[in-house]
């Protein structure tokens, strides 16, 4: 592969609205309502995804710096106890592209916002993406997970 990759443009579609105002504010995430309001332009994109009920959200870190460069291995949860990992292994934040991904439980939809639990993206958090959450497709068996998780 090429040392020299191409860049990409994405379009935010919406923005996360919620009590947590900084990464690592709450343990229990599953606890946390979150809003997503969506943009304008999207207004009928949300009809029918109330039929299914969690959600898969694709959302920017935006508070991840973006001008330092991303360590490839990390101590999982910043806690020096934990192993060396690569970043991969890890749902942290200080990604390649800052990306994270989600799954949340649906409450109400509106035309242009939705109500949602268990998202783990924190307050303005610019959305990516949203797809239904399908578990004939997005579970699959695992084994045990690491400690440090």
């Amino acid at each position: 592969m090429s040392s020299t990759l191409p860049e990409m443009s994405l379009k935010i579609i919406g923005t996360v609205r919620n009590e947590m105002k900084e990464p690592g504010g709450r343990a229990n995430i599953k606890d946390i309502v979150s809003e997503i309001v969506l943009d304008d332009s999207l207004a009928g994109s949300l009809d029918n995804i109330d039929t299914y009920d969690y959600i898969t959200v694709i959302y920017y870190f935006h508070k991840s710096s973006s001008t330092e460069p991303k360590p490839t291995r990390v101590h999982p949860h910043r806690n020096p106890e934990n192993p060396l990992v690569g970043i991969f292994a890890t749902r942290g934040p200080d990604r390649p592209n800052s990306m994270g991904m989600g799954a949340a439980k649906i409450l109400e939809v509106g035309d242009t916002t939705m109500k949602v639990s268990g998202l783990d993206a924190i307050d303005g958090s610019p959305i990516i993406d949203i797809k239904p959450y399908n578990p004939k497709l997005d579970t699959r068996p695992s084994r045990e997970l690491p400690s440090w998780t």
